[in-house]
């Protein structure tokens, strides 16, 4: 139970950390560095491409508990430096070699982090989302913190305390004990072992669809506040719709037992009526901020039914290998939107972004309606067999 404590520990402080600097590092660029939504469209996009990069190095690399650990460990000490090197990008060429630097460190982060948590959680007969819950409290705090930091000092307060924040979770990783049966690992995780796995690889497009099209309209919401005029609440809307993920995972965690995978409809239509809401022209920001804590529940439910899903599926030996793999497939997809969308905006509007990937929702949501019943026909003839 003390490692369990000290991973809560740890997730608490990583998550605040990240709060800090990441939400609003798109209005950093657009207030205090001038860029245009097309530069910063390129630089937001620049994290998840890196990611399509390094992810497959670390997949490599991470082959067990103990490497994702020491991997980990290491990020979380250069990761710090990097933050910092953002304050003194003043010109579009030095943000996007310190995005890019940030981004080896930082986006593959996350997937490894959730495989590693899973495979502890699930060595004390505990759920990932028990552990993750802790990550999404200090996220609400850490905005509503960064909100008032950036507004009463500056972003590089901000930035500072999470550096440091960072090289304290590095320290704390030393002090993890990775699971005691990790000796059962395979060294080398075939590539072919999962894309032979039909259900695994219908479950990647699918989440590629949901998860994808919500961090992108994530990503450029900051930017579509500030053009309702509405970005000193940004930190208070993010602040809202965690908190709205805290409770939904809470009761998850208390009475979702035996809900399933059932719960990603609940995810795909209200993923759906928020984009439809911030897809109509001149809609009101109350009522653009009322639908973005639908963001909430989305994410909880992903976060709730995701990891142990793939683990179910893929088993203990490619667990991490999995989640590392979806969550690669969510960065390529979120890479060509980030990428693409401040040009998609400049010429078309947001409304019409958001009309997009209202479409994308959609094709979520029916996709997933054929996926589920093929994964009802698998279980129903595992149980057969």
């Amino acid at each position: 139970m003390k490692n369990l404590t000290l991973c809560k520990i740890l997730t608490f402080i990583r998550y605040f950390a990240e709060a800090l600097f990441f939400p609003f590092i798109s209005l950093y660029f657009s207030e205090v560095k001038g860029f245009d939504i097309e530069h910063i469209g390129i630089l937001i996009a620049a994290i998840p491409i890196t990611a399509i990069l390094c992810s497959p190095i670390y997949s490599r690399l991470c082959t067990n508990p103990k490497r994702t650990k020491l991997a980990l460990t290491i990020m979380s000490f250069v990761e710090a430096g990097f933050v910092v090197l953002l304050l003194f990008a003043n010109h579009f060429a030095f943000a996007l070699a310190g995005i890019i630097l940030l981004s080896i460190m930082s986006s593959s982060n996350y997937g490894m982090i959730d495989s590693l948590l899973t495979l502890i959680a699930e060595d004390n007969g505990k759920r990932f989302s028990s552990i993750r819950i802790y990550g999404s409290t200090s996220y609400m705090i850490g905005v509503l913190i960064s909100g008032i930091l950036t507004k009463q000092f500056s972003y590089t307060t901000s930035f500072v305390v999470a550096c440091s924040l960072f090289i304290g979770v590095g320290v704390l990783y030393f002090f993890i004990q990775t699971p005691s049966h990790e000796e059962s690992y395979v060294e080398k995780v075939k590539f072919t072992e999962l894309v032979k796995n039909k259900l695994f690889i219908g479950y990647l497009f699918f989440y590629i669809l949901l998860i994808g099209t919500m961090q992108v309209g994530d990503d450029f919401f900051s930017l579509y506040m500030e053009s309702k005029g509405g970005e000193e609440y940004y930190s208070y809307v993010s602040f809202g719709f965690i908190g709205v993920e805290i409770i939904t995972m809470l009761l998850l965690n208390r009475f979702g037992k035996n809900i399933g995978v059932k719960f990603f409809f609940v995810s795909l239509v209200l993923l759906i009526v928020r984009n439809c809401v911030h897809a109509i022209p001149n809609t009101p920001l109350g009522l653009i901020i009322a639908f973005q804590m639908l963001r909430g529940i989305i994410w909880a439910g992903a976060l709730f039914l995701s990891s142990t899903f793939v683990s179910k599926i893929l088993g203990y030996k490619l667990a991490s290998s999995g989640i590392i793999l979806v969550m690669l497939g969510v960065q390529i997809f979120s890479a060509i939107f980030k990428f693409s969308g401040g040009f998609i905006i400049r010429a078309i509007g947001y409304s019409n972004f958001y009309l997009i990937l209202l479409g994308f929702s959609c094709l979520a949501l029916i996709y997933y309606c054929f996926y589920y019943r093929f994964y009802k026909k698998t279980q129903n003839k595992q149980i057969l067999d």
